[in-house]
């Protein structure tokens, strides 16, 4: 036993040295994985493409991920070791440069900052919510959730984006149903609810079978405060609607940025004019009222060029 002890602490055993390369492996992936982390956050923050054409290493079009990742490697001799070891090696084999990795990471992303979020609204307690949907361009509807509440320490408003929730139905019941299982999901208690904001669609606003009134009908201190932006904007387009010279008016607006933009040729002689009052004209929103200013400015301004 006396050999035995002196040889695990001088010489080691075939354990031992398992246990070694076994921490040793851990490390190198750890550290590989923390580079890739980094990556994945930095596209995320600031809402930049991961894929490109393909997945390849060296390939011009194998989108933002893997072109960081290259980048970084050149200063990076781990990451380079890595990628030179691991990169183009295809499916049935751990490099943690494919797509896949991206996803996984970027789930639980979503799923730890909802959580943070969540946890913030129940130690504010109080919080008021406001939903709008829009459908994207592969043509699913989405629920946008938003909830404001008032932080006790700073007594400063907060307004947190929590999620997107896929929507098929517009009905006033099925939006309250698919708002109230998601808050139940995240631990939020509607019954905390004291303000409620939506556009002024009746399966919104409706007082007896808008979304708002069927929550009131749960929590009837929630109260509703129809979105000032939307009916702003409806009055501004209500009134011009009625005066005939004011419609001509944005007609030709309309008109003489269509005549100009559908010509390259055109449209360099009034970059030409404009250029140096650093103006262009612009299409008319059919949204946003406030963005018709936008749009008659460089008419305004640049008149006589």
């Amino acid at each position: 036993m006396l050999t035995l002890a002196t040889r695990q602490q001088y010489a080691s055993t075939i354990d031992g040295q398992m246990e070694l390369e076994f921490t040793k492996e851990g490390d190198y992936w750890c550290n590989i994985l923390k580079r890739i982390v980094a990556v994945i956050k930095f596209l995320a923050e600031r809402g930049l493409a991961f894929r490109g054409n393909d997945e390849l290493i060296n390939s011009s079009q194998n989108g933002n991920y893997l072109g960081v990742l290259q980048l970084l490697s050149q200063f990076d001799p781990l990451l380079s070791n890595h990628i030179d070891k691991y990169g183009n090696q295809g499916k049935g084999r751990a490099s943690y440069l494919s797509s896949t990795i991206c996803e996984e990471f970027i789930q639980l992303m979503g799923d730890k900052l909802l959580k943070i979020i969540a946890k913030e609204i129940k130690e504010q307690k109080y919080f008021s919510v406001s939903v709008d949907s829009t459908p994207d361009l592969s043509h699913v509807d989405q629920l946008t959730v938003i909830i404001r509440y008032v932080e006790k320490s700073s007594h400063q408003a907060k307004e947190r984006f929590l999620k997107f929730l896929p929507l098929e139905k517009h009905t006033g019941e099925t939006l309250t149903n698919t708002l109230l299982c998601f808050l139940n999901e995240i631990g939020v208690d509607i019954s905390n609810c004291r303000g409620q904001s939506y556009d002024n669609a009746a399966n919104m606003s409706g007082r007896y079978n808008g979304m708002q009134a069927k929550i009131r009908e749960i929590n009837p201190l929630a109260h509703f405060i129809p979105c000032a932006a939307h009916f702003l904007n409806l009055i501004g387009t209500s009134a011009v609607e009625c005066c005939v010279d004011t419609v001509n008016f944005f007609g030709f607006v309309q008109k003489l940025s269509n005549f100009f933009s559908a010509s390259t040729s055109r449209w360099a002689v009034i970059k030409l004019c404009l250029g140096s009052k650093n103006l262009l004209l612009k299409s008319l929103s059919q949204s946003s009222w406030s963005a018709k200013a936008d749009a008659i400015k460089a008419l305004s301004d640049g008149y006589n060029n």
